[in-house]
């Protein structure tokens, strides 16, 4: 009878560690996580780099001699225009300027390169060379465009707009 008993106090002792065991994973799931960091702000120090890899892409680029010279600059300008865009879908459209005149230089530099391997033109140096130093301000306002709390800021936001503006009508020229 006495092992019977000693049985049961230790089958009821296990049952007891095990439902505080759920009883503190349960908790723990339920209790807000202030741990993780905020992602819309993470996309922002992303989208960043691609845009400073970019500028130091197209100061690369203006050396180039000739199309396949161009083969980084046309892959950083692609990555820089997928992570803005989804930095603008994340803090919101109506707030962050979309910046197409990323798109339109891998479009100009895709269009240089259809026909294969050739010398640069002296009209599409000077354009790189002139987009690098418009892009350069407008990687200046990048760099403060979301405030501490992750809102953007409009003056800044304003200032990439126009510059954007600026690289698109550019670009469109060519």
């Amino acid at each position: 009878m006495k092992r019977r008993g000693f049985r049961d106090l230790l089958f009821l002792g296990l049952m007891v560690v095990l439902v505080g065991l759920l009883v503190i994973q349960g908790y723990r799931m339920m209790r807000p996580q202030t741990e993780h960091a905020d992602a819309g702000r993470m996309l922002y120090e992303v989208s960043l780099f691609q845009m400073q890899v970019l500028n130091t892409s197209l100061l690369d680029a203006a050396d180039s001699g000739d199309t396949n010279g161009l083969n980084a600059l046309k892959l950083a300008a692609y990555s820089a225009a997928y992570t803005h865009d989804r930095l603008a879908n994340a803090l919101g459209r109506n707030n962050l300027y979309a910046f197409p005149a990323l798109g339109g230089l891998v479009d100009a530099i895709t269009s240089w390169q259809i026909g294969g391997n050739r010398p640069l033109r002296e009209e599409e140096k000077e354009l790189l060379r002139e987009y690098g130093g418009l892009f350069s301000g407008a990687l200046q306002s990048y760099q403060q465009l979301l405030s501490e709390s992750g809102h953007v800021i409009s003056s800044k936001n304003d200032e990439l707009k126009k510059t954007g503006k600026q690289l698109a009508e550019l670009v469109k020229g060519k």
